[in-house]
């Protein structure tokens, strides 16, 4: 195998690892991102950065729309890998109205836009450092379905032996069943980190 063909490889491979985020997210090849844990630990408030999750809270204000959002990190198509385990949250501002009855808590998010400086607030009575990504593009995730593959009993017709006849006898048929998966999330751990705990 040439040299020349695994670069050509590895080149599409890479473009199409690019093309799988949806179109309102996609970035071009030389945009540098800045990821959710320099963000965190490094307090970095420029820049671009692209974070998957899931809605926590919604609240509309006056020409722009505040999320936050639990972090996740993305799957290989930008879909947040959701766990019973994240590394923190974040708060995004997208302008104009997004209603809060189809950005739900618990739906799935990808948000592009700019770093801007921290705010803090608090997560019941946790006061918490919050990354802020501001002017964001927003693509919320449709729901996703499960396929389960269900082997069970069926009559069918089948030959049997002497005196040779046609009948209804056992057999097995395999059907595949579609399950939406809920949009609502049980409880997450958040880590506790230094980095998003307000110090005194």
């Amino acid at each position: 195998m040439s040299k020349k063909f695994v670069v050509v490889a590895l080149s599409l491979m890479i473009l199409a690892g690019c093309a799988s985020y949806p179109e309102q997210v996609r970035i071009a090849d030389n945009v540098a991102l800045t990821s959710y844990e320099n963000a965190v630990q490094q307090n970095i408030d420029f820049g671009t950065a692209r974070w998957s999750g899931v809605i926590a809270e919604i609240s509309n204000k006056a020409n722009q729309t505040r999320l936050e959002v639990v972090y996740f990190p993305s799957g290989s198509n930008g879909r947040p890998a959701v766990s019973d385990q994240t590394k923190g949250r974040f708060v995004t501002y997208i302008n104009g109205f997004l209603d809060p009855m189809v950005y739900q808590r618990g739906k799935s998010v990808t948000v592009l836009g700019d770093l801007t400086r921290s705010e803090v607030g608090k997560v019941d009575e946790y006061e918490y450092r919050y990354p802020v990504i501001k002017d964001a593009k927003v693509y919320l995730w449709p729901k996703q379905e499960e396929r389960i593959e269900v082997i069970d009993t069926w009559p069918m017709m089948r030959p049997y032996p002497y005196p040779y006849y046609w009948g209804y006898g056992p057999g097995v048929r395999v059907r595949t069943i579609t399950k939406q998966q809920s949009t609502t999330q049980g409880a997450v751990h958040v880590d506790n980190n230094k980095q998003n705990k307000v110090q005194p």
